[in-house]
This record gives C-alpha cells, sequence and structure tokens, in this order.
C-alpha cells in the first residue's frame, strides 16, 4: 500500500516538472526565432508517453496492493473471529458448519465433545437446531419473497438506512447440556449460501429472569361457601371446632407452598404468595377443594371453598383486584371451585360437582327489588336472549317483558330466529289483540328505535357474542344479566346480575323475581305457559337440576293460569325429528367406555340444534354413559351439545373449546370445521383433561 502511494504522488511530481521543461524550451526556442513547435511535440509526446507508463505502473502497483490489503484484511478478521470470546461459525444453507472460532471449540470441549470435522452438522451438536435451522431459512425465505414481490419499499428502508430483512438478525436459543445460548443468525450478504451464527451465553440470564418471575407475589381470596349452612347442621358446642379445622386445612395447604394466610372474617381468608407456589398449587389443581369435603363433624353438608388468585399484575395492588375479580367469577359460577386470573387469562380448576340450590329465596327477592328500581328509571325496555331462541330464553324474555309493562314502561322483546317449540308461543303472541305488534323486534329495528335512556335486559346468557343482538349492549352499559349458566371470563358488564348456576332455568329465576316484583304483577295464562314451557325443555320434565324451588315456580305457574296439557301438545315433535332423534342415538359411538359420540344430520330439520340436545338427552340413558356429545352442522358451523348427569362436568369441556353452559348442560359452536374435525377436537380435550385430572 506504501508502494501505491508512492507512486501516485512521484509520477504526477515527474509529469509537472517534464511539461515545466518543455514550456521553457518552447519560449526559449519562440525568443530566438527558432522553430518553437518542435518544443510542444516533444513536450507533449512525452507527457503521453509518462502517463501511459505512469497509468501501466499504478494499475499494477494497485491491483498488487488491494490484494495485500484483501489479504491482510482477512487474515485480521480471521484472526479477530479466531480470538472473538463468544462461540462463532459460518453455516451453509444444509446446517454444516464450515468454519467455527476457538470459542466455539472451548464451548464445545467444556461440553465433552470430541474435536469434530468441519462437515459436521448444527444438529449433531444442539439436539433443537434442526427445528430452529429449518425454522430460520423459511423465514429467510420468506423475507426474500417480500423483497423481490416489494423492491421499492426496500430500496426507501436502505435509502432511510435501515437495514435490509434479510441482514437483521434473528435471535433463537439453542440448549448444550445444561447450557443455553442465544443464537444470532444473518446472512453474510444478500443473496449467499452462507450464515454467520453467533451464539451467547444466557444460561445465567435466564436463570435470574425466571427467579424473579418465581418470586414475584401474588394475591388470594379464599372463602367458605356455605359457613353459615355448615353452622345450622352442626351441633353449637362444634361451631368453634369446626371453625379451627377449616381454618387449619387452609393454613396447612398454602403453607406447603410457601404461602401465608390471614383469616380477615371468620369465613375469608387472605393468601399471599410467588407465583412459583401459586404454579405449584395450580399442578396440584387446588386439592384443598376436595379436602376439606372430607370434614365431618356432624354436619350434614360437605364444606366447599371459593379460592381467587390475581397473578402478573403491574403491582400488589393490581393483584388483589385481579383476586377480586376472579372471586366474582368463582361466586357467580357456584363456588367450590378455584380460578386464578391474570391480565390476559382466566384459569378454571375445581368445580367438578353438582352443587346444591339455596332453600331460602332472600337472593331474588332483593334483585327483584333492585329491577324494579332500575325498571323505574327508564324510558325504554329491550329484552332479549341468546340467538336461535329456545323455550327457556322465550319464556324467560316474556317474564321480563310482563314486568317492565306492569310499569308501564316501553317495551321491547328482540327476536331474530325461534326454534320450531317456541313457533306455536310465537304466532300465539302475535295473532292476541293484547299484544302491540311491535312486541317483538329484529335486531335492526330495536336498533333504530333505541334511545338514549333505555335498559338492556339480557336473560339465559351472559355473553354478548351469544346475545340477539351484540351491536344492542355496544350502545349502552346499562345492562341486566339474569341467567343460570356458569359465567364465563368474557361474561357482559352489568350493573345488575342474578347469576344462580344451580337453578335449573332461566324461567325458573324469572318466575321467582315475578313473585316479588310487585302486587299488581300477575302473568295471564299464555304468559304462565311460556315461561312454563321452559322449565318444562330445560329439566327435560323435571328430570334434571330441579330442586324444591323449580317445584315452587311450576306450581306459582300453574296458579296463573298455566294449562299443562297445552304445553305438553305444544313441546310435542313432529315425525321428522322425532325420526332424527333416533337415527343420531342410533349412529352413536362410545368413547373412552363412558363418553357417547353422534351426528345429528340437519337435513329436513326445522330446529336441529333442538333435535340435537334431545339426542344428547336420550344418550344418557344407556348404562355407564357419564356425558354425550351430539354435533350438528349448520351452515358453516358445527353446534356441539353435551350433556351428563352427574359423574363429568361438561361445562368445564366446553370452556377449554371456547364455549360453556351449566355443570351437566353446555354447548360450544366450532365455525369452519367439519364435524369429524370437530369431534376429534372434542376426544383430544377429554383426553388431556383426564390426564391432568380436571374431570
Amino acid at each position: 500500500m506504501r508502494d501505491l502511494m508512492r507512486s501516485i504522488v512521484r509520477w504526477p511530481v515527474c509529469f509537472l516538472i517534464w511539461v515545466l521543461f518543455g514550456t521553457g524550451v518552447f519560449f526559449a526556442l519562440m525568443l530566438t526565432g527558432q522553430k518553437s513547435w518542435i518544443a510542444v511535440i516533444v513536450t507533449a509526446a512525452g507527457a503521453l508517453i509518462m502517463t501511459v507508463i505512469w497509468f501501466v505502473l499504478l494499475r499494477k502497483h494497485a491491483a498488487d496492493s488491494l490484494a495485500q490489503m484483501s489479504i491482510e484484511t482477512a487474515e485480521g478478521l480471521e484472526d479477530r473471529m479466531m480470538q472473538l470470546a463468544n462461540p462463532y461459525a459460518l453455516i451453509s444453507e444444509n446446517g454444516k458448519i464450515v468454519w467455527r472460532n476457538e470459542a466455539f471449540d472451548q464451548m464445545l470441549e467444556d461440553y465433552g465433545t470430541d474435536a469434530m470435522v468441519l462437515t459436521d452438522k448444527l444438529g449433531d451438536i444442539f439436539p433443537d437446531a434442526e427445528r430452529f435451522w429449518s425454522r430460520w431459512l423459511e423465514q429467510n425465505e420468506a423475507d426474500e419473497e417480500e423483497k423481490k414481490e416489494q423492491p421499492e419499499a426496500v430500496a426507501k428502508a436502505a435509502a432511510a438506512g435501515q437495514s435490509e430483512e434479510g441482514d437483521a438478525p434473528s435471535r433463537h436459543y439453542l440448549s448444550l447440556g445444561e447450557r443455553v445460548y442465544a443464537a444470532d443468525v444473518r446472512r453474510v450478504n444478500s443473496g449467499s449460501a452462507f450464515a454467520a451464527l453467533m451464539l451467547s451465553d444466557e444460561t445465567e440470564h435466564l436463570q435470574t429472569l425466571i427467579q424473579l418471575q418465581d418470586e414475584r407475589n401474588v394475591s388470594g381470596l379464599c372463602y367458605v361457601d356455605n359457613f353459615e349452612e355448615l353452622l345450622k347442621s352442626t351441633e353449637t358446642e362444634q361451631h368453634s371446632l369446626l371453625s379451627a379445622i377449616i381454618e387449619q386445612r387452609i393454613t396447612k395447604y398454602f403453607q406447603k407452598f410457601g404461602g401465608i394466610t390471614c383469616k380477615t372474617e371468620r369465613d375469608r381468608f387472605y393468601i399471599s404468595m410467588d407465583a412459583k407456589g401459586l404454579r405449584a398449587s395450580s399442578a396440584d389443581r387446588f386439592s384443598l377443594l376436595s379436602d376439606v369435603k372430607t370434614i365431618k363433624l356432624g354436619n350434614t353438608t360437605p364444606v366447599t371453598l371459593s379460592i381467587a388468585f390475581g397473578a402478573d399484575g403491574a403491582n400488589y395492588d393490581e393483584n388483589l383486584d385481579l383476586a377480586r375479580t376472579a372471586m366474582d367469577l368463582a361466586l357467580a359460577r357456584g363456588g367450590d371451585q378455584a380460578i386464578v386470573k391474570t391480565p390476559e387469562e382466566v384459569e378454571y380448576f375445581g368445580g367438578k360437582a353438582l352443587g346444591e340450590a339455596a332453600l331460602t329465596r332472600v337472593k331474588a327477592r332483593v334483585k327483584a327489588q333492585a329491577l324494579r328500581e332500575l325498571m323505574a328509571g327508564k324510558d325504554q325496555i329491550f329484552v332479549m336472549g341468546h340467538s336461535f331462541a329456545d323455550n327457556d330464553s322465550f319464556g324467560a324474555s316474556v317474564a321480563v317483558y310482563r314486568m317492565a309493562v306492569s310499569l308501564r314502561k316501553e317495551a321491547h322483546i328482540v327476536l331474530n330466529s325461534i326454534s320450531f317449540s317456541v313457533r306455536p308461543l310465537y304466532e300465539r303472541f302475535e295473532t292476541d289483540p293484547d299484544y302491540p305488534r311491535e312486541m317483538f323486534l329484529k335486531s335492526a329495528e330495536a336498533e333504530r328505535r333505541m334511545k338514549d335512556n333505555a335498559l338492556v335486559i339480557l336473560v339465559d346468557t351472559s355473553r354478548a357474542v351469544m346475545s340477539d343482538c351484540p351491536a344492542l349492549l355496544g350502545r349502552t352499559d346499562q345492562i341486566v344479566v339474569i341467567d343460570h349458566h356458569r359465567q364465563a371470563s368474557d361474561s357482559v358488564a352489568a350493573i345488575l346480575s342474578y347469576v344462580e348456576p344451580y337453578a335449573s332455568s332461566a324461567c325458573e329465576m324469572a318466575a321467582e323475581i315475578m313473585q316479588y316484583f310487585g302486587e299488581e304483577l300477575e302473568p295471564n295464562a299464555l304468559e304462565a305457559e311460556s315461561i312454563y314451557s321452559g322449565i318444562i325443555v330445560d329439566t327435560n320434565n323435571f328430570a334434571d337440576r330441579t330442586s324444591a324451588r323449580t317445584f315452587e315456580a311450576a306450581a306459582y305457574l300453574k296458579r296463573c293460569g298455566a294449562d299443562l296439557v297445552r304445553v305438553k301438545k305444544l313441546l310435542r315433535e313432529n315425525y321428522n325429528e322425532y325420526k332424527a332423534k333416533a337415527d343420531t342415538t342410533c349412529r352413536a359411538e362410545i368413547f373412552m367406555d363412558g363418553y357417547a359420540f353422534s351426528e345429528c344430520e340437519a337435513e329436513g330439520l326445522d330446529s336441529p340444534t333442538i333435535v340435537g340436545a334431545q339426542a344428547a338427552n336420550e344418550l344418557l340413558n344407556i348404562s355407564g354413559i357419564k356425558a354425550s356429545f351430539v354435533f350438528t352442522k349448520l351452515k358453516d358451523t358445527v353446534f356441539v351439545s353435551a350433556r351428563s348427569i352427574d359423574e363429568v362436568n361438561v361445562q368445564l369441556i366446553c370452556e377449554r373449546l371456547g364455549g360453556g353452559g351449566h355443570l351437566s348442560v353446555a354447548g360450544v359452536q366450532m365455525k369452519d370445521v367439519s364435524v369429524e374435525e370437530a369431534m376429534e377436537r372434542v376426544k383430544e380435550t377429554i383426553r388431556l383433561m383426564v390426564k391432568e385430572g380436571a374431570i
């Protein structure tokens, strides 16, 4: 390089001297009167010869110098890469190592690997390298395709000083023994067949992060669901002992996982523990829920708990708020379960067994009074249930409509589609002159009529996506929910919520509210029959989920004029439905010796999902069947009807699949799948939950 610089400097000086010499000779000849043009020619020829010689020699010197510089640079870079503290290697497209530095060899020696040849594959060293390398190649090919399809965008990015996507490092993690390395990969250059791999030992860093995550505080609450009932069912002298044993079980359980408990009320506890302990208790599936049920001190009812934890919040206050929200959800779902809530998700544990309905109707009376006060202050009342209304949804809507009308309020039932069993009742309302034509509205008409001071009452569901008109719920925060299904994490935020998972039906709950709503309120025969039909359908003729309160509600409706014979006739099936139900039962297959699966053909049926639900009930009559699942395909959606008696909580299964419902009656909708694919999803979920011990 020095010779090149000397040549570059030397030759222009010589050239300048020659030109000055020629110029001097030219002026000397001109002054003496001799031929000066000879000097010009000689000077120009000499300059040309010098330029040619200079160019040839300079080119040779430049080529030699650049070659020497490249060699020195490459040797320097290789030496630097060889001495680099981080393991570094060049990888071919087929995953073979073509070059590596000393740190890479040292890493292998520390792991105990023998010296390897250059053709060894990355997958021979790192167990998870094959998947990592194929994933990186796919991403790199996608980036190259994108650059070809959008050359202008790539040019703009380059002009802005941004690196090309192919040159940007892509970070992954590779494990070697007990060490974990962060792998940064990039092409050597655009279009190159080789990629540079640099490894950074992240083991201690990741261990520190895990430790910090494990030590994060979580907040928990634990309530005894039925403390008052327990005291009533035990002798007075046993009360203190019973309370002490419950407290001892709760304290010892969470002490196993490094938690501390603080009793805030006689039936309520606050729990503080770290995230590691919460994961351990979650892996144990909160066995405390079943352990406390073994406490027997003369109590006729088992002890049940509701446990709620808030985790991953920004601070202690947020964790406690998450725990309170989770507890509200646990109580709304009937208690006897544990819920872990984070800002992103909700996880459920327990809740396997059917609970018992409260014997008193104090809650119904309180909710009735609160509902009356809310209605009194509104100009409009919109009532709606879930889409494709069944008898329970329709009957509960009619009950709430009657309450609103009794207060002389403008009221409407939002109804888009109904099942075959509802149609006779719907037509009787439509033809009855005592009811206005706008009693039933489609979604679009309801949205058009809705005013500012309106109240929306949602019955037989608490999820907006399941309602007949989700848009109506989005236009107001004045929402009331009356439902007998367990609440899901995406339930509507209501100003008044009456959710009773142990009720047989929404119609039973509505009938109880009507009795406390006001003395001037009494449904007529048609309304009573609509409400009664909902109870009949949801209880399968009083065979499922019935309590004393169910029969009391039925007796009230009977006193209001419900004709039981007429209701039975209204609910009779036509021949096609009866035949379809029989065919569905005949096609059933048994899975894992306790789960019945079948498909209900929708062709020729007015209400195929109702027939599927009825077939699911029929399958439970087979000895040894714990739960039944019937699949009905309508357009692009598969409707799954899940039923059980008391051995399996089908709601937990459906929740895993994005659905929900009741402990023994649940369902889920799956879009853009075949019946076979839907069946396989349900089977896989059952396998997983059985393995986890969740069901």
